[in-house]
């Protein structure tokens, strides 16, 4: 894996911990994550007008639902936990999600180091969530695991979706419906995404440049080692928050990371 390559998936991964730094600190999470949504899917407009994916709209509409899930998800357990324990959860769970649909929809026979890696990944996900159980957070768990559930979700549909279409213009279709199921799911007044408008467009710029510098480092390296190198988003977004931690977090998170980084060779 090259320097650059290295250099482009760990600034992804650090934007992508920030924004939801930022997102969990703000006032209205779910109001932020909305916009957010329209705000990403804005400067992707031009892909959809040049090569429109409307021949797989079963897809988009299926990946709307399921990003409309993700932002209530994610901004409920915002709500309700702490960022240390509420991100590691939703961001280590998505992998171990995939694989799990991968055996059971595609017919995948997982390697031994994936079942090694899997094994990682609960133990490290039961020490976080010990932390958020013993303080009283168990919905924002749950709904962490959601999250996670979720995540995984929508990224075999996304795998799917650019085999037939291109996948910014994929990307930004499904993110407007994501974002106008999530209002019309939550019954979300307009004035709530008004007062959301600048934290909202903030992290949805964040967002979008980290995928996009993914995408780059799609480009110089292989899938896998980018998708475990991506796995240290995780340790970013506890470095964003060292107040709050205690051992069992960060060892949590580092067997976690360990165990993503073998889910996904």
């Amino acid at each position: 894996m090259s320097a650059s390559a290295v250099l482009l998936v760990l600034a992804a991964s650090f934007g992508h911990a920030l924004w939801n730094a930022r997102t969990h600190s703000g006032a209205d999470c779910l109001g932020t994550l909305v916009v957010s949504f329209y705000v990403g899917a804005l400067w992707l407009t031009p892909w959809v007008v040049l090569d429109p994916p409307f021949e797989v709209w079963w897809l988009f509409l299926i990946n709307g639902l399921l990003i409309a899930s993700y932002i209530t998800a994610l901004a409920a357990a915002y709500d309700r936990g702490e960022l240390a324990v509420v991100y590691p959860i939703a961001r280590g769970s998505a992998p171990l999600v995939v694989a799990a649909l991968g055996i059971g929809l595609l017919d995948q026979v997982p390697s031994a180091l994936t079942g090694v890696g899997a094994v990682l990944v609960a133990i490290g996900l039961m020490l976080i969530g010990n932390v958020g159980w013993n303080t009283g957070r168990r919905q924002a768990l749950v709904l962490a695991l959601t999250t996670g559930v979720v995540i995984g979700g929508y990224t075999l549909v996304d795998a799917r979706a650019v085999e037939d279409v291109n996948g910014w213009a994929f990307f930004a279709m499904s993110s407007y419906l994501g974002a106008t199921f999530a209002i019309i799911g939550n019954r979300l007044p307009i004035e709530r995404l008004r007062a959301s408008l600048r934290s909202g467009a903030a992290v949805g710029l964040a967002s979008s440049t980290s995928y996009a510098l993914i995408l780059l480092a799609y480009t110089r390296a292989d899938a896998a080692n980018v998708v475990t190198l991506r796995s240290t988003s995780i340790l970013f977004g506890l470095a964003l928050v060292p107040l709050t931690l205690t051992r069992p977090l960060v060892v949590g998170a580092v067997v976690t990371v360990v165990g993503v980084a073998l889910v996904t060779l």
